[in-house]
């Protein structure tokens, strides 16, 4: 597997604190995804989607680190695979995008080993659930329980009719086909893994492993979007 997150030593960690925005928590639970360690996400960013604990919880989030008493929450992961054996694995997203501004990308999308549709598009993502409110969300994409396991197909600034995203089973096989002579660049999590050339495929399916977070299980799933979106104020 190509790396894609930071090497550290993890011997004797049981656990692991992101502290921070929900890049932090991105980065801390691809840590620790290989050793099947838990991880606990504090929010000191503006919305905390995936950094669940306040501030104002850091006491009842310590107290329940040590009495052993925090909730934990397994999520599915995402992988992407070349043609070439390498692999990669996300948490939120595959992003296979544009790389000159002014001009776009053309792929070609089969599901299930039958042709869906071909794209012209700044690019297309495929999400998790749990990534369902990052770059998918702000591409149009819809807004699922982190819970639901899904895989969100969200086509981003298309030329086509078909505009809509796609949510599909957590079985579901995507493989893309960079259909033009021009650069694509894959993005797994916000990070760039390789560059694709016109005839490059790239397969998207769940991940073979899933990530671990701990909560102190304050907000159910509708009360958190309405807190972190600020619908509180709506």
């Amino acid at each position: 597997m190509t790396p894609i997150t930071i090497d550290a030593n993890l011997d004797g960690i049981d656990l692991i604190i992101g502290i921070g925005g929900d890049g932090t928590l991105l980065s801390a639970a691809a840590i620790a995804m290989d050793d099947g360690l838990p991880v606990v996400g504090v929010n000191l960013g503006r919305v905390g989607y995936l950094a669940d604990i306040e501030q104002s919880s850091l006491d009842e989030m310590l107290d329940g680190i040590e009495n052993q008493t925090l909730e934990e929450i397994s999520r599915m992961t995402i992988e992407a695979s070349t043609t070439d054996g390498r692999t990669w694995t996300g948490i939120n997203e595959v992003v296979v995008e544009k790389l000159e501004s002014r001009r776009l990308v053309q792929i070609a999308v089969d599901i299930g080993g039958h042709y869906f549709t071909t794209y012209r598009a700044d690019g297309i993502i495929t999400a998790t659930s749990l990534g369902s409110t990052a770059y998918s969300l702000s591409a149009g994409g819809p807004v699922l329980d982190p819970a639901l396991d899904a895989l969100v197909v969200t086509p981003v600034a298309p030329h086509s009719l078909l505009s809509r995203s796609l949510v599909l089973t957590p079985r579901s096989v995507i493989r893309y086909t960079i259909d033009l002579d021009r650069p694509v660049r894959l993005n797994v999590d916000g990070k760039e893994a390789t560059i694709l050339s016109s005839g490059d495929t790239v397969t998207v399916r769940t991940g073979p492993q899933r990530v671990r977070f701990l909560s102190i299980g304050a907000h159910p799933f509708p009360q958190a979007v309405r807190h972190q979106f600020g619908l509180d104020h709506a």
